[in-house]
């Protein structure tokens, strides 16, 4: 029996000995019944203050990850863009190409910084939410395994 006011528990694991997360790292279970992996703690939230400081870490969380991928597709992947944007660059001063093409690969690079940004903050917006705490599970069970399918038509 649960506490008057308190939600269905909110099921967590914390890392306290896996070495391939810091330790304090944290993972949604699945669902309720979910068996707690090797190297981690069972924690559960039950009413809104405790979801809510859940999803700021798991925010927080996801943040610092996306920030390191993100910085890491940099390291990986600038060179090769600078590069391209070089050869574009080269092509659009060069006598050979038309007007139009030289509209065309500047309108290109134009777009493909503008859409940089929109799509880094389409990604945070993405990872950085906290199924849970916004979405209603359906009257599903927590302890359920099922998967609610939508039709879309």
């Amino acid at each position: 029996m649960r506490k008057l006011g308190s939600l269905e528990p909110v099921v967590y694991f914390k890392n306290y000995r896996d070495p391939a997360h810091p330790p304090g790292y944290l993972l949604l279970a699945p669902y309720s019944d979910f068996p707690t992996p090797s190297g981690y703690s069972r924690e559960h939230a039950d009413n809104l203050p405790d979801v809510d400081k859940l999803q700021r870490v798991l925010c927080e969380q996801e943040r610092r990850s996306a920030e390191e991928e993100f910085l890491h597709d940099e390291a990986v992947l600038g060179r090769k863009y600078a590069e391209m944007t070089d050869k574009l660059r080269q092509r659009m001063v060069s006598n050979s190409t038309s007007a139009y093409d030289r509209d065309f690969i500047a309108g290109y690079l134009k777009l493909r910084e503008e859409k940089r940004a929109k799509h880094q903050q389409r990604f945070e917006h993405r990872v950085m939410y906290l199924w849970m705490r916004e979405m209603d599970s359906h009257g599903r069970a927590p302890d359920s395994e099922r998967v609610d399918h939508i039709d879309v038509k």
